[in-house]
């Protein structure tokens, strides 16, 4: 019979549709104030960039890395649906995260990839090699899912394993070494007949081999897979055939079964029957696998003289779920930092399994612990980390027992009791206080379970048959992926460490500290649930490809820290292929909360936007961007500057194509020459360059009551060398002021008057999100700023309180209110939203914790 805890199907779906998919992104760190956000962000986030930039091993340490699987499908082979594409996959790899993280404290991000063939698959999972430790391969077509599998594991230097080969395999293998042992039966000597020829059966085959079995038949619909087998074979059947069926039987599956000992089935639409299992050997063991239907039912199985019934469902006893093995699996090999995954370290996790059913517990409905035994993962991860060391796998060998220990407080007390103590006080540098709160909680950004494992009720909710049902309903209608997954509420923070912050071009790893960060703030605003996806190439049409695959799981692109110019040309053909969001907030975030800041200082010194000078000292994204918001908002003298001095139309020196476009919009009088050149009769500088650019000789040139926003980060223009100290950096500002500066703003948390892009995009996206919009306008932009200089009231107003601070939980709903109403009224919302409604559910999210829908 089947066991209890029933799931009601329409409950699942009820769920998913409440918390917006059931799995969340979130800070390890609590981010409570300015001081914390200072080390989470910037400017102390730097520093754990700068020792990644020195030593991109320190990834594992300071980021997310050593802790993050990336979970990857194409959608072509999910529960026995078939092709469904890979929007209808994220439910069950949700499901998938959420076993990882309960059961063994492991971070999995679902990734549903868009690739026509397996070498574009291939290329989008090495370009996420840098932002994650070990790569899960999930519901996958065989014998694609094996060549996938195969070239990554050349290609990459991090574990790469098939779950429905490699996990699967564990599981059958752990299972059938305790049926035989209840079945009186020598593993060694069983004749197994093995029903499907994809990558389960494959990878079953190859680890009972290694257990010792060697009289195995493996079948497809066209019966035994032999050698020189005239029809229906391929590169993967032939692998099967040159390892298996020593003895070159042919016929059905009904003729081959006739006196095998065990049957493993793994082929959807099999039937099993009645007579085929009484002609069997005596007390045959029948591992009936498939899915969504097993091949027979336990009870009729029995009836026709099973000693031992086993299936994939977790409704019936000896529900053999791969639930038991990948969390454990991966743990073990995360915390050695293993390179790869050999035979003898799934050899030894089968082994490990079977072993943690006593011989005297054994029982015909009781091979194997249930998916809710706690100490399951603890002892896998033990047993697998002294396999990779002792293989020479391991790169960062520690105590197996050790890993068990950890592991098991975590599952038992949670997260917390396994943070260190800080090695340094208060009163350290800023620099060392960061770089020791990412060390301690191995980086700053974790996934969540909106509905944690807590009962086998809950558990059952992502096990199959349960975890199927989201996918049939996508299936038939995709834009139901918003309403049943974490897609409508997902960002990609993407990277290619190009030009991150001020440190420049430091590659992907180095940046990954900062789009942690990012991710952060989208979540701690706003209810955004961001993750970093920092890509392995710095070729513009590599990673538009790359993004535009990775797409069906995410409701917006947010590009970060790509260099100029490229980033324009990657921005564009996203926006152009895709029909999210795209957002590169160097360009547009900095220059929506520029020009708020520009509207509540122009009020301040009594100037129109329209009559005053602005020079901008850097011509990169974002200063090109800010330029142009300020053109639109009708600012008509703008000069902008680079390293070369003032750009102009036909500068030979230093030019780019985005350089001339803008210079044809700006420096009116055409004016030549360096900054000091540009600077006489201005009223705002703008800089977002870097350190030893403002002087007070400098400020002195402008126009009385001079409004300064040196906002590079994180050694801003006053600083007179990289990694200035705050003293210095106050001193600067004291010498500016007595030179004529009236406002001065940074970009930087630890300064009155931050003007930084936190203060624009999680308010955005969320607006954006909400409205599903298909992308972000300039309307929706200006909006925007509009919105966040609303929220200083001009009796607030004063020289160093021109914009919220950056803990001020009014602006991020203010801000979507406003980007949502426009996004309706530009006509590129796909719903109806209510503004109102948008803001008081984005506040409910900040204060509660809670962002549903009603």
């Amino acid at each position: 019979m089947p066991v209890e805890n029933e799931i009601d199907l329409e409950s699942v779906l009820d769920y998913r549709k409440r918390y917006r998919g059931l799995i969340g992104i979130r800070s390890k760190v609590p981010l409570k104030d300015a001081s914390m956000l200072s080390l989470l962000y910037t400017p102390g986030v730097a520093a754990a960039s700068r020792e990644v930039a020195k030593d991109p091993a320190k990834s594992f340490q300071y980021t997310c890395r050593g802790n993050t699987v990336a979970l990857i499908s194409d959608g072509s082979s999910v529960f026995g649906l078939g092709n469904v594409g890979p929007e209808a996959a994220l439910p069950a790899l949700e499901g998938k995260a959420i076993i990882f993280k309960t059961f063994a404290g492991i971070d999995a991000l679902p990734l549903a990839i868009k690739a026509g063939t397996t070498e574009e698959l291939v290329e989008a999972v090495i370009a996420l090699g840098p932002t994650f430790g070990a790569i899960c391969l999930e519901d996958i077509e065989a014998p694609r899912s094996m060549l996938v599998a195969a070239m990554l594991e050349q290609a990459m230097d991090i574990p790469v394993l098939n779950n429905h080969q490699h996990s699967v395999a564990v599981g059958a293998v752990a299972a059938l070494i305790n049926a035989a042992k209840v079945a009186g039966k020598e593993l060694e000597k069983l004749r197994v007949v093995i029903n499907g020829s994809g990558a389960a059966a494959t990878g079953t085959v190859e680890l009972l081999l290694e257990a010792g079995v060697k009289d195995i038949i493996v079948c497809d619909r066209w019966g035994a897979i032999y050698p020189y087998r005239p029809h229906h074979m391929n590169w993967a059947k032939w692998h099967l055939a040159k390892r298996t069926n020593p003895e070159c039987r042919c016929g059905s599956l009904e003729e081959v079964l006739e006196g095998a000992d065990a049957f493993i089935g793994y082929a959807t639409g099999t039937k099993l029957t009645p007579d085929m299992i009484r002609k069997m050997a005596p007390d045959p063991i029948i591992f009936a696998f498939a899915l969504p239907e097993p091949e027979i039912l336990p009870p009729t199985a029995q009836e026709a003289g099973a000693k031992v019934v086993a299936t994939a469902l977790s409704n019936y006893p000896n529900g053999i779920n791969i639930a038991l093995v990948f969390p454990g699996l991966f743990r073990g090999l995360l915390d050695v930092q293993a390179r790869n995954i050999n035979i003898t370290i799934l050899m030894e996790a089968a082994r490990c399994l079977a072993s943690l059913v006593p011989e005297d517990e054994l029982r015909p409905d009781h091979i194997l612990p249930d998916v809710l035994d706690f100490w399951v993962a603890p002892t896998l991860a033990e047993a697998v980390a002294r396999a990779a060391i002792e293989t020479g796998e391991a790169r960062n060998p520690q105590d197996p027992h050790q890993i068990y220990e950890w592991t098991l407080r975590y599952v038992y007390e949670g997260q917390a009791v396994l943070v260190p103590e800080p090695e340094v006080g208060p009163d350290a540098p800023l620099s060392e206080q960061a770089l020791d709160l990412r060390r301690r909680y191995k980086g700053a950004l974790e996934i969540a379970a909106k509905l944690p494992i807590r009962d086998h009720y809950t558990l059952n909710m992502y096990l199959s048959p349960a975890d199927s049902y989201p996918a049939f309903i996508i299936k038939d209608d995709m834009d139901k992926v918003y309403d049943l997954t974490v897609k409508g509420n997902l960002v990609a923070v993407v990277s290619d460490g190009s030009a991150v912050l001020g440190l420049g071009n430091i590659g992907a790893r180095a940046a990954l500290p900062v789009m942690e960060g990012k991710s952060i703030l989208f979540h701690t605003f706003a209810g955004v649930e961001a993750f970093p996806i920092c890509v392995a190439t710095q070729d513009p049409d590599e990673i538009v490809a790359i993004v535009e695959r990775l797409a069906p799981t995410f409701g917006g692109i947010n590009l970060e820290d790509i260099s100029a110019p490229r980033c324009f040309e990657i921005e564009r053909k996203l926006r152009e292929r895709l029909d999210i969001p795209v957002f590169h907030d160097d360009q547009h975030g900095t220059a929506v909360v520029t020009l708020a800041a520009l509207y509540n200082a122009l009020k301040l010194v009594g100037k129109d936007i329209g009559e005053i000078r602005v020079v901008i000292n850097g011509a990169g994204a974002a200063g090109i961007a800010v330029a142009k918001i300020l053109l639109a908002a009708g600012a008509g003298d703008i000069i902008l500057c680079d390293t070369k001095g003032i750009i102009y139309p036909g500068r030979k020196r230093g030019m780019n194509w985005a350089k001339e476009e803008i210079a044809r919009q700006t420096n009116k009088e055409g004016r030549k020459g360096t900054l000091d050149d540009a600077l006489p009769g201005s009223d705002v500088f703008i800089g977002v360059s870097g350190p030893g650019v403002l002087t007070p000789e400098r400020v002195a040139k402008m126009n009385p009551n001079a409004i300064i926003f040196a906002m590079a980060n994180p050694d801003t223009e006053f600083a007179p060398r990289p990694g200035a100290s705050r003293r210095e950096l106050l001193e600067a500002m004291k010498a500016a002021r007595e030179a004529g500066a009236v406002i001065i703003a940074t970009g930087r948390s630890d300064f009155p008057n931050q003007v930084n892009n936190s203060l624009g995009f999680p308010g955005i996206f969320r607006g954006a999100l909400d409205a599903r919009a298909r992308e972000i306008n300039e309307a929706m932009k200006m909006a925007a700023a509009k919105a966040l200089a609303s929220l200083v009231s001009d009796e607030e107003l004063r020289p160093d309180y021109i914009l919220p601070t950056g803990m001020d939980f009014r602006v991020a709903p203010a801000v979507a209110a406003a980007v949502a109403q426009a996004a309706v009224e530009t006509g590129v919302a796909r719903v109806e939203v209510d503004p109102k409604e948008v803001e008081e559910r984005t506040l409910r999210f900040i204060y509660e914790g809670y962002l549903a829908r009603k």
